[in-house]
């Protein structure tokens, strides 16, 4: 499948939409702009995507996916108007990209509660880099909240938000099962952010009354590093759940301007942190250095120089 574009423009026209949802009067859900369903081998390439109604790029079930070279712009205040999402895919290059929209940027996701549970089928081997954007009431890159089928893999370089709500997420809660796990994001500038960092554990629609509470997310080895911040409100509300602490959380080389009086706010987390202003919360003081280095994610070899490669051999090198 091959979206490539002269600079042309693609126009969802979403307002209508958007005015629906907003009024209640909608008895179905509102269309993607572009969705990709049990796809190999996508490259969208040189286009921009305007005004979607719904999420903007959404390939589900997909593998060997590039996306690069894009524009997505929506108005701040449209309803739900992610930018690029991936969903329950396998090797995903997304690059070189600038998105302002109403929610996520990017959010990475793999299906909802149960049905994600026994479908099973993760997002992993997730490489995004070179991404610029903002928005008011979403991230820069989002992980959930419908992770119940897995998300791991995820390398994440060279970001730079502005003027947005949160940076860097993880949205789940009691009820989603699955797992966040091996997660490396490095090389963030942020200027004008609420939330710098956030782990959401409450954010708990549910598709219908038949979700097992008792399925509880795995959050484990997640390092964020080297990110610099002006003008930063928070610098992290990492909260885990009550009898499933998030593990391995990983913060190193952080240097952020931050105006609140209590920067971190944490609960049910255990990990690890250095050379971290201002300095963390009590359950990340413990230094990643010389004794837990090996307890933080660090990227394989291969999905690292997968991202390099030719981007014709890096779609068949999975």
């Amino acid at each position: 499948v091959l979206h490539a574009g002269d600079n042309g423009t693609i126009d969802g026209q979403g307002s209508v939409w958007w005015n629906w949802f907003k009024r209640k009067t909608l008895d179905y859900t509102r269309p993607h702009l572009v969705e990709l369903m049990n796809s190999t081998g996508v490259v969208i390439s040189n286009l921009t995507f305007l005004n979607s109604p719904f999420w903007t790029i959404h390939p589900v079930y997909c593998s060997h996916v590039i996306v690069q070279n894009v524009t997505i712009l929506a108005p701040l205040d449209s309803p739900n108007t992610d930018g690029i999402n991936p969903d329950s895919s396998n090797g995903v290059c997304i690059e070189d990209c600038y998105i302002s929209t109403g929610d996520d940027l990017i959010a990475i996701k793999s299906g909802w509660d149960e049905y994600g549970i026994s479908f099973a089928r993760p997002s992993t081997n997730i490489i995004i880099r070179r991404l610029i954007g903002h928005n008011r009431n979403g991230s820069g890159i989002a992980i959930g909240s419908e992770m119940s089928g897995g998300v791991s893999e995820v390398y994440a370089e060279n970001l730079y938000f502005f003027d947005s709500s949160t940076a860097i997420t993880i949205k789940t809660a009691r009820g989603r099962g699955g797992y966040v796990r091996n997660i490396y994001i490095l090389n963030v500038t942020l200027v004008g952010v609420d939330t710098a960092i956030r782990f959401d554990s409450t954010f708990s629609p549910h598709p219908d009354d038949f979700y097992d509470p008792n399925a509880l997310p795995v959050i484990e080895r997640i390092t964020i590093k080297d990110v610099i911040g002006n003008n930063i409100e928070v610098a992290g509300l990492l909260k885990g759940i009550e009898g499933d602490t998030f593990h391995h959380v990983c913060l190193l080389n952080i240097a952020l301007t931050v105006t609140s009086g209590s920067p971190w706010n944490c609960s049910y987390i255990q990990g690890y942190s250095a050379m971290v202003s201002p300095e963390t919360c009590e359950p990340l003081k413990e230094s990643i250095y010389p004794n837990h280095s090996s307890d933080c994610y660090h990227l394989s070899n291969h999905l690292r120089s997968s991202g390099n490669q030719n981007k014709g051999s890096w779609l068949h090198s999975w």
